[in-house]
């Protein structure tokens, strides 16, 4: 293996084949391989290359761009199969901040909780493996483990979760990023149908972003099991290894985890579009009848084909006034590889994947503690307020993962901004205040003062609460779709 190592010095020379290789992968995936002829021939000239060469170039990637090169490429995936432990061990390494460490760690051991929950063990045995898990969670944050460690037989499971966590930090800096360098404007929607450029980040901000992004995925694991409890009584019972975890952190981490959060609401958001857009696309085409509806004399709309009524009810208003909120819940709880998995999935299986997810997200309804508690601070000692409220003369002597940024430090110079729901404050999460470094702050214009924040209350962006760009279904249909008169029809 010194022999493939003593080519590394050399490994800059494949750095531009590397970014048009990269290309060439997202073109793959997107089925436009024969629109570029010149990435046709560069994929020809692969063929050329010795196996050290080809090992090099793949030690030079991401997880990300490794899962998109040795798919697009056969002698790459060969490449890959016969060194894979070395190179899932490689890319890890090096594209991992060492401050994930322990949320590295609990995430993979969190991934036993769904194995459990779909080989049918009995609540009480998923209940224990939380309590477990979170209690080794805790023992590895007071060590204060900086490295980390996997060995061969999770090797898989962490390199594919990594995977579909590059690709959400990716979506989520496209549109963060663009929100921030226009936050004078109105916020952009989000779009989930979009292949994003691969994210430019400094080793602070990509810490930051990982951690957080690691630590939803745990939160996902615990809330998935509140919503298998059988009563109330339960849930409370169990949410207090939720609060438990999550008191482990200090209030920026807990802003960092809230604007995640923030995201992936958005990003199904989008998805639930993507599903009534192409409901409208058909409805236009073929008429209400082909589209599986008829409007019946009192002029309400009742289903005509394998639809039940369960299905009409997502495309009203009223699924987004009452039912959205727990939706967006429901699937958060399932996972960040499965959001992925969504939005990577045809119209029709994620139209049934939609509408089956919103149903069995009616039966139970849990607590979001960092939805609906946002910056809490009532509970905080007199010393952690005097920090978070006393903030409007902060110098910030340079970007560290291990204390809070300039953004974080700008938004608590405001008295209001402990209100989790207002305008302003989602319009801040939306741009990733939390997330970037200074000089990504100032060249944005949000933040003026290279070294100390000193603003107003006129800095606060107006903001713009509303969570659909555009009407439901039932509104742009003329009010046919309504769960009163469908409940009637099933009755009938």
């Amino acid at each position: 293996m010194s022999s493939i190592v003593d080519i590394h010095p050399f490994q800059g020379c494949y750095s531009g084949f590397v970014n048009v290789h990269g290309s060439f992968c997202d073109q793959a995936r997107q089925g436009e391989k024969e629109k570029a002829p010149s990435i046709h021939r560069l994929h020809t000239m692969i063929y050329s290359l010795s196996t050290e060469i080809l090992l090099a170039i793949l030690e030079c990637l991401s997880p990300l761009d490794l899962f998109s090169a040795f798919r697009a490429s056969p002698i790459l995936y060969r490449t890959f199969v016969a060194y894979k432990q070395h190179l899932l061990r490689h890319t890890l390494r090096h594209s991992i901040h060492a401050a994930c460490a322990v949320d590295i760690y609990t995430a993979l051991d969190a991934q036993n909780v769904p194995k459990l929950i779909k080989s049918g063990e009995s609540i009480a045995k998923v209940k224990a493996e939380c309590f477990s898990l979170f209690t080794t969670d805790r023992t590895r944050r007071r060590q204060n483990i900086n490295q980390f460690s996997v060995d061969n037989v999770h090797l898989d499971t962490l390199f594919y979760l990594h995977v579909n966590i590059e690709r959400l930090i990716d979506s989520y800096c496209h549109w963060s990023l663009g929100n921030l360098s226009s936050h004078h404007e109105k916020p952009k929607p989000f779009q989930t149908t979009t292949l994003h450029p691969r994210a430019n980040l400094s080793p602070t901000e990509q810490a930051r972003l990982q951690r957080a992004f690691y630590r939803c995925e745990i939160y996902a694991r615990f809330q998935r099991v509140l919503h298998l409890l059988p009563d109330k009584s339960a849930a409370l019972n169990f949410s207090q290894i939720v609060l438990s975890f999550v008191s482990q952190f200090t209030l920026y981490e807990f802003e960092e985890i809230i604007c995640i959060q923030q995201f992936l609401a958005q990003f199904i958001r989008s998805l639930c579009e993507r599903v009534e857009d192409d409901f409208m696309a058909s409805y236009s085409l073929v008429g209400s009848e082909g589209a599986g509806v008829k409007t019946e004399a009192s002029g309400n709309a009742v289903s005509t084909k394998d639809q039940d009524l369960g299905d009409l009810s997502f495309f009203t208003k009223a699924y987004r006034d009452t039912h959205h909120s727990g939706h967006v819940k429901y699937l958060i709880s399932c996972g960040l590889s499965y959001i992925v998995r969504l939005s990577l999935m045809e119209p029709q299986a994620l139209k049934h994947a939609m509408l089956k997810s919103d149903m069995d997200s009616r039966e139970n309804t849990v607590t979001d503690f960092f939805s609906q508690d946002g910056l809490d601070i009532t509970s905080c000692d007199e010393e952690r307020q005097n920090v978070v409220l006393k903030g409007k003369l902060v110098s910030i002597p340079c970007d560290e993962v291990s204390s809070c940024n300039l953004g974080w430090k700008w938004g608590t110079s405001f008295h209001d901004f402990v209100k989790p729901d207002s305008p302003a404050m989602f319009d801040l999460r939306n741009q990733g205040y939390v997330f970037w470094d200074q000089k990504r702050l100032q060249e944005s214009g949000l933040v003026n003062e290279p070294n100390v924040v000193r603003v107003g209350a006129n800095y606060f962006p107006p903001g713009n609460r509303g969570p659909f760009m555009r009407p439901s279904v039932e509104e742009r249909l003329g009010g046919l779709w309504v769960d009163s008169e469908a409940s009637k029809v099933k009755d009938e």
